[in-house]
């Protein structure tokens, strides 16, 4: 899934940066202005090809703007039945201890990775695929897109869950639901953050 807000933001920041009108980037970068407009105004899903264009113009390596080549933190593990550990904190400094993953392609933004653990998400899942969420910024954030998708839960008992996430016939609750274990019916959540990416297991 392309990250096309945080794309745009970054070549964005950079035009001004370096003084760049579309129509000057346009010339740089050996595209036509309408592809330049679109890329930053109309298209979800630019092809590499034109972002390495706009990054070579804007003098930036490529990862700038795709996020190639950078690495993921995993955090913890995640399932559906209860067996989830969660192990480090998203803020949590980067060294040689902590695994990482590749960052999945043209997603950017701060990204955690989580291990699937059991066989409680089956068939949707299985144990060892690491999936990628964004990390929230504080307790009570919730994506806006969550509802009705697959997404890491972390409740006020302190489970992190693998859900799909609905809303709860209680006031301020949520039902976290999946494909073979029991539905968390009016479930107080801290966090939720759907699910952006998933790495097969053994990929890397």
């Amino acid at each position: 899934m392309t990250d096309i807000a945080a794309i745009r933001e970054t070549i964005e920041r950079e035009m001004k940066l370096k003084g760049f009108s579309r129509r000057s980037l346009s010339t740089a970068a050996n595209l036509s202005e309408s592809a330049v407009r679109d890329l930053l105004t109309r298209v979800d899903n630019p092809g590499i090809g034109t972002l390495r264009k706009v990054a070579e113009a804007l003098e930036l390596p490529v990862d700038a703007l795709t996020g190639a080549g950078l690495r993921v933190p995993v955090l913890g593990k995640i399932g559906a039945g209860g067996e989830v550990l969660f192990s480090l904190d998203p803020d949590a400094e980067l060294t040689s201890e902590i695994p990482t993953v590749p960052r999945p392609p043209l997603v950017q933004g701060r990204l955690m990775a989580l291990e699937v653990s059991g066989s409680s998400m089956l068939p949707k899942y299985e144990a060892g695929e690491i999936v990628y969420v964004r990390a929230p910024m504080n307790d009570g954030h919730i994506d806006d897109r969550a509802f009705g998708s697959y997404c890491a839960v972390r409740t006020a008992d302190g489970g992190t869950y693998l859900k799909i996430l609905t809303r709860g016939t209680e006031a301020g609750r949520f039902t976290l639901r999946s494909l073979n274990a029991p539905d968390m019916e009016n479930v107080e959540v801290l966090w939720a953050s759907r699910v952006l990416f998933v790495m097969p297991r053994g990929a890397e």
